[in-house]
């Protein structure tokens, strides 16, 4: 079984490999390393929260990929989320334990095919 760090490293070492390429990285906030590998946005959040994250992060992705660029749809995902704990600490917890940070050098969009019509 790998530690954390190993496995850590290794994802950073294969990042790494494809630097010229738009990456979103969702990791344990352990993982500070990813900030440095270059077009990569970087999302942490702590493993208590990793459910309802992903959960949230796909439903915004099904909502709003043809409207939002990739980051502003993190920054919702982030600023949403924390509107289903039942306890204010939890809410602002939740709200602290997200991490966003970025080495883009382009606002990152999803764009839609244009479907091809045969006559």
């Amino acid at each position: 079984m790998y530690s954390e760090a190993v496995l850590e490293e290794h994802v950073f070492e294969k990042l790494t490999l494809i630097p010229y390429h738009t990456k979103l990285v969702v990791s344990p906030s352990e993982f500070r390393s990813i900030d440095k590998v270059p077009e990569t946005l970087h999302v942490s959040c702590y493993s208590r929260f990793a459910l309802p994250f992903f959960t949230h992060m796909i439903e915004i992705f099904n909502k709003r990929w043809q409207t939002l660029d990739l980051i502003s749809m993190m920054q919702e995902l982030k600023r949403t989320a924390a509107a289903d704990y039942r306890y204010p600490r939890d809410r602002m917890y939740y709200g602290n334990a997200t991490s966003i940070k970025d080495s883009l050098s382009t606002l990152p969009t999803f764009q839609k095919k244009e479907e091809e019509h045969s006559s």
